[in-house]
């Protein structure tokens, strides 16, 4: 992926040990950004999920302040909290951030409403967001990713060369983009493979295939890529491909998305995922449950472009 200046995250995020009794049944999460701001997107209120906040470009008052911004807050008949949990990209223990007042931010090309608080601004280290925030105790499971001599990663790539080049035929059959035929085709690749830490749990897998051939006329220098998202739900002793989504593109891969995992959340017996979902010039937040046979997009808010 070539997104301009995205924040990404696959977060080392400390784990609230905190026993399930104990776990709010409401809370929300925000995303910290370098610059000391949160930005609201997702609230888990008893079972369900919702916006939080104005998406990027979205109710931009010229002067906003806590009390007339939109918010789930403000539905509620409630103050917004002052009072955040961040836990750093980078790990460690989780720092307070308290809330000063409400202030308009680049969101790449466009303007984002987030909360200023008194984290200090500090320089970014990568593309990635300083950290995730709660406004309550939460049970946030950390993101770690797999690594190549791990027994799972080659069941993953297992699972994938079984599947990818029927997935490349079906979305090129449903019109998405012509074939590419090539003798001999190259291997498919793991771009990233990510988990909850320390734990048996489902695995998100990012894996391309790059051709000599350009897949579109007057684009010689630009070979064809196919681009393959899935989830990777454990069956016995190997992993299938849950939800998969082929993307048939160029070397820019401008067609192209993809998510970076940022943290897992349990609630009950239920799993969701926190993801930044990104293109090539545009990027969501989102909330997903992900079950043994499918997932659910429960929550999705633009976070920028351009």
């Amino acid at each position: 992926m070539r997104p301009r200046a995205c924040a990404s995250a696959a977060l080392a995020i400390t784990v609230l040990a905190a026993p399930a009794a104990q776990q709010s049944s409401r809370f929300t999460l925000a995303i910290a950004r370098f610059d000391g701001a949160l930005v609201p997107f997702a609230a888990y209120d008893h079972g369900r999920w919702q916006r939080a906040w104005p998406a990027a470009d979205e109710n931009v008052d010229p002067t906003p302040t806590l009390t007339n911004m939109p918010s789930v807050w403000r539905e509620r008949g409630e103050d917004v909290p002052r009072l955040w949990h961040v836990w750093p990209v980078a790990g460690g223990d989780r720092i307070e951030a308290r809330v000063q007042r409400v202030d308009v931010v680049q969101a790449q090309c466009l303007r984002q409403v987030a909360l200023k608080t008194d984290l200090p601004p500090r320089k970014p280290q990568s593309p990635r967001v300083f950290g995730v925030a709660a406004d309550g105790e939460i049970p946030l499971q950390p993101i770690e990713a797999v690594g190549t001599e791990e027994p799972a990663w080659r069941s993953a790539e297992r699972a994938i060369a079984a599947t990818f080049d029927a997935l490349e035929r079906t979305q090129a059959a449903a019109g998405e983009d012509r074939l590419i035929r090539e003798s001999p085709l190259l291997p498919v690749h793991i771009v990233s493979l990510s988990r909850e830490m320390g734990a048996r749990s489902p695995m998100y897998v990012v894996a391309r295939r790059a051709y000599r051939t350009s897949r579109y006329p007057g684009q010689r220098q630009c070979g064809a890529v196919s681009v393959l998202t899935s989830w990777l739900v454990r069956d016995a002793d190997t992993y299938r491909l849950v939800a998969p989504r082929m993307f048939l593109t160029d070397c820019d891969e401008k067609t192209a998305r993809s998510a970076w995992p940022l943290a897992a959340v349990h609630v009950g017996d239920r799993a969701f995922w926190v993801l930044q979902e990104h293109g090539y010039e545009s990027e969501v937040y989102a909330i997903e449950e992900i079950g043994a046979a499918d997932t659910r997009r429960l929550v999705q808010r633009d976070a920028g472009g351009c």
